[in-house]
């Protein structure tokens, strides 16, 4: 039998990233390669008790189909919360993902004809990438500094692609302690960047998994808010400040956005777990949720101290970090010229693992970055597996940079 397939399969690649970390596998190995938070802090027994209490009152309910916009007290509770963090939406605004991949994947569906170009940060998120890369996206990165995506290159780009008479699709952007870099957006440049998309009529999606793991206490306003909920399409999920297993998120965005996105949820998932959604809505609504984003923060603010401590005892001068203030990541620059997937081997043989930064990138630059996770793992290994890594980063400058 020969299979005839989508030509989306020959756009779709498989995860360098994933690829490489299946040598974390291997006994000994500090792992610093995944976005996971720490499963100390997941509410077990809570999630227990409240799985009872769905099942006995609301049992019809969660064990059925339910409606592709989500479950009425999960939306109200959603609601809710985004009102407490500064975003108010109304339900009508607000449609119930397989947490923010999903958004990603609707978004695709929803914008992106083959050739179609899009702007995004340089570097970004390695799952949109992915999702675009599907869509047949022509991809732009837009370099960053430390203060998010720089406004004269993003603006450039545009009058590029309007003198070609292609208009952008959308700017995607992680304003809040990006994924890779950890860089946070400052509030001056949000504005900035608010009102050149306003400018030349070109959507910003806004993907924010982590706004609420802000450890100075500050939360900057979301792009969203900052618009008054125009011309800005806000992804959220649940992974990153409670649960991923439960794989739950949102899309938020003008009534117009949202009928569209339920519409090409409807052909891809019918609707989200009932079950789920109740259970969440419930523990929500308790009030659990806003102690545990609390916890979170208190658990992995001395975990960032103590990777930035070890990159600074350990790691040689000629490599660079970002040094977050919130989120889950901290990003690592070694000198042009140098590959980190190359450097992968050799901190396999010091015992630790970390996420090559090139697949970050959307044209294929980066190979001399990388990404370290400081949520998931122990002080022990932080400072244990900081300590092999600055010896393989040594070993390797040397080797490769002649004095």
């Amino acid at each position: 039998m020969t299979y005839r397939y989508a030509q989306a399969t020959g756009r779709t690649k498989r995860s360098e990233i994933r690829e490489l970390l299946k040598w974390t596998r291997k006994p000994g190995i500090i792992s610093f390669g995944g976005g996971l938070p720490d499963s100390n802090l997941f509410p077990i027994r809570d999630l227990a008790a409240i799985t009872d209490e769905v099942l006995t009152k609301k049992g019809y309910l969660a064990l059925n189909y339910g409606p592709t916009e989500g479950e009425a007290d999960f939306l109200a509770a959603i609601a809710d919360h985004m009102k407490t963090y500064g975003d108010p939406a109304s339900i009508e605004q607000i449609c119930v993902t397989s947490s923010s991949q999903q958004g990603l994947d609707l978004m695709t569906h929803l914008f992106i004809d083959p050739g179609e170009p899009v702007l995004m940060e340089l570097p970004s998120y390695l799952g949109a990438i992915q999702s675009f890369q599907r869509g047949g996206a022509d991809m732009r990165g837009i370099p960053m500094d430390d203060e998010g995506i720089r406004p004269d290159l993003l603006e450039k780009e545009l009058k590029s692609l309007a003198a070609q008479n292609k208009p952008p699709r959308f700017i995607y952007l992680i304003p809040d302690f990006q994924n890779p870099s950890g860089i946070n957006m400052t509030l001056e440049r949000r504005q900035q960047v608010l009102e050149i998309s306003r400018r030349f009529a070109v959507p910003l999606i806004e993907d924010s998994p982590y706004r609420e793991m802000s450890f100075a206490g500050k939360i900057l306003p979301s792009l969203w808010s900052l618009s008054g909920g125009r011309g800005v399409i806000q992804l959220k999920t649940f992974s990153k400040m409670l649960l991923p297993g439960m794989r739950m998120g949102w899309i938020t965005g003008e009534p117009e956005i949202i009928d569209q996105a339920v519409k090409m949820k409807q052909s891809t998932d019918l609707c989200t777990s009932s079950f789920s959604q109740l259970i969440l809505a419930a523990y929500m609504q308790k009030g659990k949720m806003h102690q545990m984003i609390r916890d979170a923060i208190a658990l992995y603010i001395p975990k960032r101290d103590k990777m930035l401590k070890g990159l600074e005892e350990n790691m040689p001068k000629a490599a660079t970090w970002s040094k977050p203030q919130g989120g889950m990541f901290l990003w690592v620059t070694l000198p042009e010229g140098l590959d980190t997937a190359e450097l992968f081997m050799i901190a396999i043989e010091h015992k630790v693992a970390y996420v090559i930064g090139r697949p970050f990138h959307c044209d294929g630059s980066g190979a001399n970055t990388l990404r370290l996770n400081y949520s998931f793992p122990s002080l022990e290994q932080i400072e244990t597996g900081i300590a092999f890594l600055g010896r393989a980063v040594s070993e390797f400058i040397k080797a490769k940079i002649k004095p």
